[in-house]
């Protein structure tokens, strides 16, 4: 079941929109729980001009790969299980 589900076209596609998702919902709440609504130029300042630009878009890309990997596992698992 495992191997069937990984070789799925529609897993990967569930994957890669549950994980954008994920990235985007996640930096839209720790930008507002970090800087408040009007610290833009404090973040730009932070992330992109101090090169920490690069950690902090493989930290989203991976957070957002595993979590749409659990998420798309968990989503695909109960489909076919509920298809029985």
């Amino acid at each position: 079941m495992f191997a069937s589900i990984l070789s799925s076209k529609r897993y990967w596609s569930t994957v890669f929109f549950v994980g954008f998702s994920f990235i985007i919902i996640f930096s839209v709440i720790e930008y507002f729980m970090q800087y408040s609504s009007a610290a833009w130029d404090t973040f730009i300042e932070e992330r992109i001009n101090d090169q920490q630009w690069v950690r902090y878009m493989i930290s989203r890309i991976v957070g957002g790969l595993v979590y749409g990997m659990i998420m798309g596992y968990y989503f695909e698992l109960r489909k076919r299980k509920s298809n029985r």
